[in-house]
Protein backbone atom coordinates (compact mmCIF):
# COMPACT_ATOMS: atom_id res chain seq x y z
CA UNK A 1 0.00 0.00 0.00
CA UNK A 2 1.32 3.43 -0.87
CA UNK A 3 2.62 5.60 1.95
CA UNK A 4 0.33 8.55 1.29
CA UNK A 5 -2.73 6.31 0.83
CA UNK A 6 -1.85 4.38 3.99
CA UNK A 7 -1.69 7.63 5.94
CA UNK A 8 -5.06 8.66 4.59
CA UNK A 9 -6.62 5.33 5.56
CA UNK A 10 -5.06 5.24 9.03
CA UNK A 11 -6.14 8.82 9.68
CA UNK A 12 -9.77 7.88 9.10
CA UNK A 13 -9.75 5.87 12.34
CA UNK A 14 -9.68 9.02 14.47
CA UNK A 15 -12.95 10.29 15.93
CA UNK A 16 -14.36 13.66 14.89
CA UNK A 17 -14.26 16.48 17.38
CA UNK A 18 -17.54 18.15 18.38
CA UNK A 19 -19.78 16.43 15.82
CA UNK A 20 -22.99 18.22 14.93
CA UNK A 21 -26.00 16.24 13.69
CA UNK A 22 -27.88 17.37 10.61
CA UNK A 23 -31.46 16.09 10.66
CA UNK A 24 -31.77 16.66 6.90
CA UNK A 25 -29.35 13.79 6.16
CA UNK A 26 -30.37 10.16 6.20
CA UNK A 27 -28.19 7.65 8.13
CA UNK A 28 -26.61 6.42 4.88
CA UNK A 29 -25.88 9.99 3.77
CA UNK A 30 -24.41 10.79 7.18
CA UNK A 31 -22.07 7.79 6.85
CA UNK A 32 -20.94 9.00 3.43
CA UNK A 33 -20.45 12.53 4.73
CA UNK A 34 -18.36 11.12 7.59
CA UNK A 35 -16.14 9.16 5.17
CA UNK A 36 -15.72 12.17 2.90
CA UNK A 37 -14.74 14.31 5.89
CA UNK A 38 -12.15 11.77 7.04
CA UNK A 39 -10.71 11.66 3.53
CA UNK A 40 -10.58 15.44 3.22
CA UNK A 41 -9.11 15.99 6.68
CA UNK A 42 -6.35 13.45 6.05
CA UNK A 43 -5.50 15.14 2.76
CA UNK A 44 -5.36 18.58 4.37
CA UNK A 45 -3.31 17.27 7.30
CA UNK A 46 -0.70 15.72 5.00
CA UNK A 47 -0.35 18.88 2.89
CA UNK A 48 -0.63 21.25 5.88
CA UNK A 49 -3.76 22.91 4.50
CA UNK A 50 -5.88 24.71 7.10
CA UNK A 51 -9.36 23.18 7.11
CA UNK A 52 -12.37 24.48 9.05
CA UNK A 53 -15.87 23.08 9.50
CA UNK A 54 -18.42 25.88 10.00
CA UNK A 55 -21.11 23.21 10.06
CA UNK A 56 -21.48 19.51 9.40
CA UNK A 57 -20.94 18.62 5.77
CA UNK A 58 -19.39 21.99 4.89
CA UNK A 59 -15.61 22.54 4.72
CA UNK A 60 -13.51 25.67 4.28
CA UNK A 61 -10.02 25.04 2.88
CA UNK A 62 -7.61 27.96 3.23
CA UNK A 63 -5.27 27.32 0.32
CA UNK A 64 -1.85 28.91 0.07
CA UNK A 65 -0.44 29.76 -3.36
CA UNK A 66 1.40 26.42 -3.39
CA UNK A 67 -1.63 24.38 -2.32
CA UNK A 68 -3.94 26.15 -4.77
CA UNK A 69 -1.51 25.55 -7.63
CA UNK A 70 -1.24 21.88 -6.70
CA UNK A 71 -4.99 21.43 -6.46
CA UNK A 72 -5.87 23.34 -9.64
CA UNK A 73 -3.01 21.95 -11.72
CA UNK A 74 -1.89 25.43 -12.81
CA UNK A 75 -0.17 28.39 -11.20
CA UNK A 76 -2.78 30.30 -9.21
CA UNK A 77 -2.94 32.52 -6.14
CA UNK A 78 -4.17 31.14 -2.83
CA UNK A 79 -7.86 31.32 -2.00
CA UNK A 80 -10.49 29.91 0.34
CA UNK A 81 -12.29 26.91 -1.12
CA UNK A 82 -15.74 26.00 0.22
CA UNK A 83 -16.74 22.36 -0.26
CA UNK A 84 -20.12 20.69 0.36
CA UNK A 85 -19.93 17.00 1.27
CA UNK A 86 -23.49 16.19 0.18
CA UNK A 87 -26.02 17.27 -2.42
CA UNK A 88 -28.22 18.70 0.34
CA UNK A 89 -25.37 20.82 1.72
CA UNK A 90 -24.55 22.04 -1.79
CA UNK A 91 -28.20 23.05 -2.26
CA UNK A 92 -28.15 25.09 0.94
CA UNK A 93 -24.85 26.79 0.06
CA UNK A 94 -24.80 27.94 -3.55
CA UNK A 95 -21.22 29.22 -3.20
CA UNK A 96 -19.90 25.77 -2.21
CA UNK A 97 -18.53 23.23 -4.68
CA UNK A 98 -19.82 19.67 -4.40
CA UNK A 99 -17.26 17.25 -2.94
CA UNK A 100 -18.39 13.68 -3.63
CA UNK A 101 -16.91 10.85 -5.76
CA UNK A 102 -16.84 11.98 -9.38
CA UNK A 103 -16.87 15.71 -8.62
CA UNK A 104 -14.10 17.98 -9.87
CA UNK A 105 -12.41 18.60 -6.50
CA UNK A 106 -12.73 14.94 -5.51
CA UNK A 107 -10.98 13.82 -8.70
CA UNK A 108 -8.29 16.51 -8.38
CA UNK A 109 -7.47 15.49 -4.80
CA UNK A 110 -7.39 11.83 -5.83
CA UNK A 111 -4.95 12.66 -8.63
CA UNK A 112 -2.68 14.51 -6.21
CA UNK A 113 -2.82 11.60 -3.72
CA UNK A 114 -1.99 8.99 -6.35
CA UNK A 115 0.82 11.12 -7.77
CA UNK A 116 2.43 11.65 -4.37
CA UNK A 117 1.93 8.00 -3.38
CA UNK A 118 3.64 6.84 -6.57
CA UNK A 119 6.54 9.19 -6.04
CA UNK A 120 7.31 8.24 -2.44
CA UNK A 121 7.38 4.43 -2.58
CA UNK A 122 10.46 2.77 -4.05
CA UNK A 123 12.27 -0.59 -3.93
CA UNK A 124 16.01 -1.11 -3.91
CA UNK A 125 16.72 -3.28 -6.95
CA UNK A 126 20.44 -2.69 -7.34
CA UNK A 127 23.31 -2.45 -4.81
CA UNK A 128 26.91 -2.01 -6.03
CA UNK A 129 28.95 -5.21 -5.62
CA UNK A 130 25.96 -7.00 -4.16
CA UNK A 131 22.89 -6.93 -6.43
CA UNK A 132 23.61 -6.14 -10.05
CA UNK A 133 21.05 -5.77 -12.82
CA UNK A 134 22.10 -9.05 -14.47
CA UNK A 135 21.80 -11.10 -11.29
CA UNK A 136 19.44 -14.04 -11.56
CA UNK A 137 19.99 -15.85 -8.26
CA UNK A 138 19.03 -13.34 -5.60
CA UNK A 139 19.30 -15.72 -2.66
CA UNK A 140 22.57 -15.16 -0.75
CA UNK A 141 24.48 -18.24 0.39
CA UNK A 142 23.00 -19.52 3.62
CA UNK A 143 20.66 -16.57 3.99
CA UNK A 144 17.17 -15.45 3.12
CA UNK A 145 16.47 -12.08 1.55
CA UNK A 146 13.34 -10.11 2.44
CA UNK A 147 12.19 -6.56 1.71
CA UNK A 148 11.78 -4.49 4.88
CA UNK A 149 10.04 -1.08 4.68
CA UNK A 150 12.03 1.95 5.83
CA UNK A 151 10.55 5.40 6.33
CA UNK A 152 12.97 8.11 5.25
CA UNK A 153 12.37 11.73 6.25
CA UNK A 154 14.36 14.87 5.60
CA UNK A 155 13.74 17.30 8.45
CA UNK A 156 14.39 21.03 8.29
CA UNK A 157 15.50 22.46 11.65
CA UNK A 158 15.12 26.23 11.79
CA UNK A 159 17.11 27.99 14.52
CA UNK A 160 15.68 31.46 15.16
CA UNK A 161 17.43 34.03 17.33
CA UNK A 162 17.59 37.84 17.17
CA UNK A 163 15.45 37.97 14.02
CA UNK A 164 17.98 35.70 12.28
CA UNK A 165 16.99 32.22 11.15
CA UNK A 166 19.49 29.53 10.22
CA UNK A 167 18.49 26.19 8.75
CA UNK A 168 19.88 22.70 9.10
CA UNK A 169 18.82 19.47 7.39
CA UNK A 170 18.55 16.29 9.47
CA UNK A 171 18.22 12.95 7.68
CA UNK A 172 16.38 10.31 9.72
CA UNK A 173 15.29 6.81 8.74
CA UNK A 174 13.27 4.22 10.67
CA UNK A 175 13.03 0.53 9.89
CA UNK A 176 9.28 -0.05 10.14
CA UNK A 177 9.81 -3.73 11.00
CA UNK A 178 12.38 -3.49 13.81
CA UNK A 179 11.95 0.14 14.88
CA UNK A 180 15.68 0.85 14.49
CA UNK A 181 16.47 4.51 13.76
CA UNK A 182 19.38 5.72 11.63
CA UNK A 183 21.05 9.03 10.80
CA UNK A 184 22.33 9.62 7.26
CA UNK A 185 20.84 6.47 5.70
CA UNK A 186 19.92 8.53 2.64
CA UNK A 187 23.59 8.85 1.66
CA UNK A 188 24.04 5.07 1.70
CA UNK A 189 21.18 4.83 -0.79
CA UNK A 190 22.68 7.25 -3.32
CA UNK A 191 24.73 4.62 -5.23
CA UNK A 192 21.83 2.14 -5.21
CA UNK A 193 19.27 1.61 -7.96
CA UNK A 194 15.64 2.22 -6.97
CA UNK A 195 12.49 1.32 -8.86
CA UNK A 196 8.73 1.48 -8.37
CA UNK A 197 8.51 -2.32 -8.73
CA UNK A 198 10.30 -4.85 -6.48
CA UNK A 199 12.67 -7.56 -7.61
CA UNK A 200 10.80 -10.80 -8.27
CA UNK A 201 10.59 -13.61 -5.74
CA UNK A 202 11.67 -11.44 -2.78
CA UNK A 203 8.93 -11.43 -0.11
CA UNK A 204 7.96 -8.32 1.81
CA UNK A 205 8.02 -8.16 5.58
CA UNK A 206 4.97 -7.04 7.51
CA UNK A 207 5.13 -3.49 8.83
CA UNK A 208 5.18 -3.46 12.65
CA UNK A 209 5.65 0.28 13.22
CA UNK A 210 2.80 2.55 12.13
CA UNK A 211 3.59 5.93 10.60
CA UNK A 212 2.37 7.94 13.58
CA UNK A 213 4.57 5.91 15.91
CA UNK A 214 7.55 6.33 13.55
CA UNK A 215 6.90 10.07 13.48
CA UNK A 216 6.93 10.12 17.29
CA UNK A 217 10.24 8.24 17.35
CA UNK A 218 11.73 10.82 14.99
CA UNK A 219 10.52 13.79 17.03
CA UNK A 220 11.91 12.21 20.20
CA UNK A 221 15.25 11.74 18.42
CA UNK A 222 15.25 15.38 17.33
CA UNK A 223 14.57 16.48 20.91
CA UNK A 224 17.50 14.34 22.06
CA UNK A 225 19.78 15.83 19.40
CA UNK A 226 18.81 19.38 20.36
CA UNK A 227 19.26 18.69 24.07
CA UNK A 228 22.85 17.57 23.45
CA UNK A 229 23.80 20.41 21.11
CA UNK A 230 25.82 23.47 22.00
CA UNK A 231 23.24 26.06 22.98
CA UNK A 232 25.53 29.08 22.78
CA UNK A 233 23.75 30.26 19.62
CA UNK A 234 20.78 31.23 21.81
CA UNK A 235 22.71 33.23 24.45
CA UNK A 236 22.64 36.67 22.74
CA UNK A 237 18.91 36.33 22.05
CA UNK A 238 18.21 35.32 25.65
CA UNK A 239 20.24 38.29 26.92
CA UNK A 240 18.28 40.67 24.70
CA UNK A 241 14.99 39.14 25.82
CA UNK A 242 15.93 39.52 29.50
CA UNK A 243 16.80 43.19 28.95
CA UNK A 244 13.55 43.85 27.11
CA UNK A 245 11.54 42.11 29.84
CA UNK A 246 13.17 44.30 32.50
CA UNK A 247 12.34 47.44 30.53
CA UNK A 248 8.77 46.21 30.09
CA UNK A 249 8.49 45.53 33.82
CA UNK A 250 9.65 49.06 34.64
CA UNK A 251 7.20 50.52 32.14
CA UNK A 252 4.20 48.79 33.69
CA UNK A 253 5.33 49.56 37.23
CA UNK A 254 5.37 53.23 36.30
CA UNK A 255 1.92 53.01 34.76
CA UNK A 256 0.56 51.18 37.81
CA UNK A 257 1.36 54.24 39.96
CA UNK A 258 -1.04 56.38 37.94
CA UNK A 259 -3.79 54.00 36.85
CA UNK A 260 -6.53 52.51 38.99
CA UNK A 261 -7.81 49.74 36.70
CA UNK A 262 -5.26 47.21 37.86
CA UNK A 263 -7.01 44.15 36.39
CA UNK A 264 -7.04 45.62 32.90
CA UNK A 265 -3.43 46.75 33.26
CA UNK A 266 -2.35 43.30 34.47
CA UNK A 267 -4.02 41.66 31.47
CA UNK A 268 -2.29 44.08 29.13
CA UNK A 269 1.02 43.42 30.87
CA UNK A 270 0.69 39.65 30.51
CA UNK A 271 -0.20 40.02 26.85
CA UNK A 272 2.84 42.25 26.26
CA UNK A 273 5.12 39.69 27.93
CA UNK A 274 3.69 36.89 25.79
CA UNK A 275 4.12 38.87 22.58
CA UNK A 276 7.67 39.84 23.51
CA UNK A 277 8.66 36.25 24.18
CA UNK A 278 7.04 35.12 20.93
CA UNK A 279 9.05 37.72 19.04
CA UNK A 280 12.45 37.51 20.75
CA UNK A 281 12.78 34.13 22.49
CA UNK A 282 15.18 31.79 20.63
CA UNK A 283 13.34 28.89 19.03
CA UNK A 284 14.04 25.75 17.08
CA UNK A 285 11.28 24.70 14.71
CA UNK A 286 11.37 21.29 13.05
CA UNK A 287 9.29 19.85 10.25
CA UNK A 288 9.66 17.13 7.60
CA UNK A 289 9.77 18.48 4.07
CA UNK A 290 10.46 15.26 2.14
CA UNK A 291 9.53 11.66 2.97
CA UNK A 292 9.72 8.33 1.19
CA UNK A 293 8.93 4.70 1.87
CA UNK A 294 11.88 2.61 0.70
CA UNK A 295 11.92 -1.19 0.75
CA UNK A 296 15.40 -2.47 1.58
CA UNK A 297 16.43 -6.12 0.87
CA UNK A 298 17.60 -7.33 4.28
CA UNK A 299 19.39 -10.67 4.57
CA UNK A 300 18.48 -12.96 7.46
CA UNK A 301 20.86 -15.74 8.52
CA UNK A 302 20.37 -18.52 11.04
CA UNK A 303 23.31 -20.19 12.76
CA UNK A 304 23.39 -23.02 15.27
CA UNK A 305 25.92 -22.63 18.06
CA UNK A 306 26.07 -25.24 20.82
CA UNK A 307 22.60 -26.42 19.93
CA UNK A 308 21.12 -22.92 20.04
CA UNK A 309 19.80 -21.32 16.87
CA UNK A 310 20.87 -17.69 16.56
CA UNK A 311 19.58 -15.14 14.07
CA UNK A 312 21.64 -12.52 12.29
CA UNK A 313 20.39 -9.81 9.97
CA UNK A 314 22.52 -7.91 7.50
CA UNK A 315 21.81 -4.68 5.63
CA UNK A 316 23.67 -4.74 2.28
CA UNK A 317 22.95 -1.05 1.66
CA UNK A 318 25.02 0.11 4.65
CA UNK A 319 27.14 -3.06 4.89
CA UNK A 320 26.33 -3.39 8.60
CA UNK A 321 25.02 -6.26 10.68
CA UNK A 322 21.74 -5.57 12.49
CA UNK A 323 20.66 -6.52 15.95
Amino acid sequence: MNLFLSTLISSSDSALENPVKMPTLSPAEQDNSQSYRDYLEAFCDNLEIKCEWPEQGLALLHLTDEAATLLEGRRISGYTCKLALSVEAAGEHSDAALFVPGSYHWDRILEVVLDKAKACRQYVVGIPSFIESEDIDLEPDGGRMIYEPHLLAQWRLSYRADDITKHRILDLTINLVSGDLYHGYYYSLLPCVLHTEPLPHIPQAKMNIRYKRAYRYMTEEIQYVLANEDGSWALPANARLSSELLDLEEYYKERALHETTSSQLDAEHRKAIHELKERLAPKVMAGPFATALIYIPIIAYEMEIDGEVLGLRFDPVTGHALG
